[in-house]
């Protein structure tokens, strides 16, 4: 009952702050405007998955941004300002707080993901011949499983740190790594590893090296063709462990952050 009294506090303050009309607001526009644009740069032989990967490709890069700015004050704010140890005097435990919080905020991403989505999907109806429910009910969750992520990659840092600049710089910090620079690193490290041979294809290198880049949250689902893998393929290269790994990055920052707080100082 703790838990779901402080995820309700916490939606219906962002409700009253104006933060979750806010953030559907940006995510309905930014949609509406990727949409228009895909749509006027999409040849006669276009499909649904056509339209909607280089929506999904934008979002990529948004939605890790909303997770952050959602969860990184979630817990540190309320430390910094003492109203922790006020809400601690409560019958909520740690655990409560941190479970509620967390769900009450992946309410905000839910929300402003289903709206945009929403509206972008009756667009599609509207405006082309290409609507394919599953495959939008596929992009919705792929998106609104993203964003919780990244909400709670970011709460695990409001939990684990002492004040909000350092949450917010080891949360902007991993998104910027996953968004951008993953790439680069995965590169450098498969060419170390396994550099081109000069002549000939290239040898397609250890199993191991195709997880690599599936450790990204965003390329969790992304496997390797099987023609560039050796014999036998290994498990973890399956389509169905992308959502061991996602689970993983729910489970890992959450449960880290959750002993640092337990067992930390609230003074």
């Amino acid at each position: 009952m703790s838990i779901q009294i402080i995820a309700q506090k916490e939606f219906e303050d962002a409700v009253r702050k104006r933060t979750l009309q806010l953030l559907v607001g940006f995510f309905v526009a930014f949609t509406t405007i990727m949409f228009h644009y895909h749509r006027s740069r999409l040849g006669p032989s276009g499909t649904f998955i056509d339209l909607y990967d280089g929506i999904l490709g934008k979002l990529g890069v948004i939605v890790p941004v909303l997770g952050v700015m959602v969860g990184y004050r979630a817990v540190v704010g309320e430390r910094e300002s003492g109203s922790l140890k006020l809400l601690l005097t409560l019958p909520h435990s740690r655990r409560d707080v941190m479970l509620g919080k967390f769900i009450g905020r992946c309410g905000i991403i839910v929300v402003t993901t289903v709206v945009g989505f929403v509206l972008i999907g009756l667009q599609t109806i509207v405006f082309t011949e290409l609507f394919s429910l599953t495959e939008w009910l596929l992009a919705v969750g792929e998106i609104t499983l993203f964003g919780i992520i990244f909400v709670a990659i970011a709460m695990a840092f409001s939990t684990a740190m002492q004040s909000a600049r350092r949450a917010m710089i080891g949360a902007v910090g991993l998104t910027v790594l996953f968004s951008f620079l993953y790439d680069i690193l995965i590169l450098t490290v498969t060419g170390i590893i396994d550099p081109h041979p000069i002549n000939g294809s290239p040898d397609p290198g250890p199993n191991w090296l195709f997880i690599l880049p599936r450790l990204n949250p965003r390329k969790a689902f992304q496997t390797p063709e099987a023609i560039q893998i050796a014999t036998p393929r290994p498990f973890y290269l399956e389509p169905w462990f992308g959502v061991v790994i996602l689970v993983m990055w729910l489970v890992v920052p959450l449960g880290g952050a959750y002993l640092r707080f337990k067992r930390s100082d609230l003074a």
